[in-house]
């Protein structure tokens, strides 16, 4: 074909490959740049657009002109002459000038994309007041040499973590939002501004046999300064103390002063089962991995340590805390988890009234599992009274202010949570929870997305969007969020019959299915009463949608306490039935609001 031929002939073919391959190469550089720019990866849809903006750019250069030693010149025509004056032209100048205009026109609207694309919480948070006392533990270095021992210097991060966060002067960050700075390359003040943190430390474990050597480093990050150092040794089964030891002493470094009741809890440390400590570190290890497999090794191993130390009270907090998660999950039925998660916690308790994560548990588990507000707000106050910088308990306990209405205050936790916490994604999916019941839907949507595509692979979040996405009207996105929910819930089919139902027959009757789909899980498990409930809202079915958030009352749902803040359907809220269930809950606050007259 003539075309084809002359395309070939003017080399068009050979610049467009030339241009992909340098394309791909700006990609891999960019993908690699931007998380160490602050850059969500997110922003890599604006090189890509840069790319495919530019192609057409490149192909009529390329049809025009070639480029040689001496230069830019115009292609020869296909009859030209040995002689032929292929110099440029003036309408050759003003083409060329033309094309840099539009290129450099795309590359710096692309430019201020980019820019904008950095994470709005990091944003946040780089440009927060430090405090002084502000102070993050770094993943340490394990100098065994034998990586085996990855759970018991992970273990060792956390045990320093507690110690230091026993003392109420200090503002701790929590180990998760620490972990991304495994192996990094990036300077100490970069970290700590992204930590909002004013100082570091640094270590290392050297374990051999039942002795346990850990050396730390406290950095002040704004001086980019090594400020003290200091070695510490002890069995394993001091390891408590040891942790104990460390906190006091970098406490002095930092000159805070410790509350007599925190130096009596810090002295008050006993010797603990080496074999049982090393199972619940393995459980730890497990457990914050995330998978459900590991969550089945971590039960195994919070078991394995129990039974061989009855006494050992973290192990039955974490047995609590596993059970918890099935429960708010609906792995199990209310009622199963009413049964399995509270000995463990109350046994706990008893072994050591002093433990923050026994006290945040007993939260967790009266206002989930038993609508009992008042002990669970009691309990959470406790927890965060030992331990003012449980990030963990800070977020849950915002949630459980904004479910009672008191949604100023429950930002207001949730801000001091994201400060102690400010890079787990766990947290920041509960604050897009937190911003969707206060009616914040286009932040929810934002802080929520932001998450998914800066944590491949994290799940948690999509029940934000579906919400969100719903009530704004954004049918198309709503759908595309639930089908996600599925998958990640390992249940492809149910994804692809919702995707399947809605272009086909509409939104309606998408939902409806789903519903349907929900309804026969319920009656084969007994769970997901909620999810059926909320099917139904999304199909306008409003006295069907309270049938099933009745159901999931009387069964002690654990989602159920939500309901208040999170029906924005009007039909439903000034419904008779839906205002008295929320009478029944004791959720008056928002009773009150749907009994209003609609202005």
């Amino acid at each position: 074909m003539p075309v084809l031929q002359e395309l070939r002939r003017r080399k068009v073919f050979r610049l467009a490959a030339l241009y992909i391959v340098g394309a791909w190469v700006v990609l891999q550089v960019a993908d690699l740049a931007f998380e160490s720019w602050d850059i969500a990866s997110m922003a890599l849809r604006y090189v890509w657009l840069g790319a495919i903006l530019g192609f057409p750019i490149a192909l009529i250069f390329g049809w025009r002109y070639d480029i040689t030693t001496k230069g830019i010149v115009r292609t020869p025509p296909a009859d030209a002459g040995t002689q032929t004056d292929l110099s440029l032209q003036r309408t050759d100048h003003v083409i060329l000038a033309l094309l840099m205009l539009v290129a450099a026109g795309v590359i710096y609207q692309l430019t201020i994309q980019i820019n904008d694309s950095r994470s709005p919480e990091l944003a946040e948070i780089t440009q927060q007041h430090i405090e002084p006392n502000s102070i993050a533990v770094l993943p340490l270095e394990n100098l065994s040499g034998d990586p085996e021992q990855a759970y018991f210097v992970s273990g060792m991060q956390n045990a320093l973590i507690d110690g230091l966060s026993r003392i109420s002067a200090l503002k701790v960050t929590s180990k998760t939002s620490t972990m991304r700075f495994r192996d990094t390359i990036e300077s100490l003040p970069r970290i700590a501004a992204q930590l909002g943190v004013a100082r570091l430390i640094e270590g290392s474990i050297y374990r051999v046999g039942n002795r346990v050597r850990i050396s730390v480093q406290l950095v002040d990050a704004q001086q980019d300064e090594h400020i003290w150092s200091e070695t510490f040794e002890r069995e394993v089964k001091d390891v408590m103390v040891l942790q104990n030891e460390v906190a006091q002493a970098i406490a002095e470094q930092v000159e805070v002063t410790i509350l007599p009741l925190e130096q009596a809890q810090l002295n008050n440390t006993e010797s603990i089962n080496p074999a049982a400590y090393e199972a619940y570190l393995k459980g730890q290890f497990h457990v914050e991995r995330f998978t459900p497999q590991d969550m089945k090794l971590g039960a195994q191993y919070y078991q394995q340590a129990v039974e061989i130390d009855p006494d050992h009270a973290l192990a039955y907090v974490g047995l609590a805390k596993l059970c918890g998660f099935q429960a708010q999950m609906e792995l199990i039925r209310p009622q199963e988890a009413r049964e399995r998660c509270l000995p463990p916690i109350i046994k706990a308790l008893e072994l050591d009234d002093s433990l923050p994560e026994a006290h945040f548990m007993y939260a967790a588990h009266m206002v989930w599992l038993r609508y009992n507000w008042e002990e669970g707000e009691a309990a959470f106050q406790r927890a965060i009274d030992l331990n003012p910088s449980y990030a963990e308990a800070r977020q849950f306990y915002s949630h459980y202010l904004t479910i009672m209405g008191r949604i100023e205050e429950g930002t207001e936790q949730m801000r001091l949570a994201l400060e102690l916490d400010p890079l787990n994604p766990f947290g920041r999916g509960l604050h897009g929870v937190q911003l969707f019941m206060a009616g914040d839907l286009q932040g929810s949507i934002r802080v929520t997305e932001d998450v998914l595509v800066s944590t491949p692979g994290f799940g948690f979040g999509y029940w934000t969007l579906i919400h969100a996405y719903h009530y704004l009207g954004e049918k198309d996105k709503a759908i595309a969020a639930a089908a996600e929910e599925h998958r990640v819930f390992n249940d492809p089919e149910a994804a692809m019959a919702l995707e399947s139902t809605y272009a086909e027959s509409g939104y309606v009757a998408a939902w409806l299915s789903n519903a349907q789909a929900f309804e026969e899980a319920y009656r084969t498990h007994g769970l997901l009463a909620l999810g059926v409930g909320q099917s139904y809202e999304y199909a306008g079915e409003a006295e069907k949608a309270i049938d099933w958030y009745e159901t999931g009352f009387q069964i002690t749902g654990p989602n159920v306490p939500y309901l208040g803040a999170s029906v924005k359907t009007p039909a439903i809220q000034s419904n008779p039935r839906f205002i008295k269930l929320l009478r029944d809950m004791k959720l008056d606050y928002w009773a009150d609001k749907y009994s209003q007259p609609s202005e």
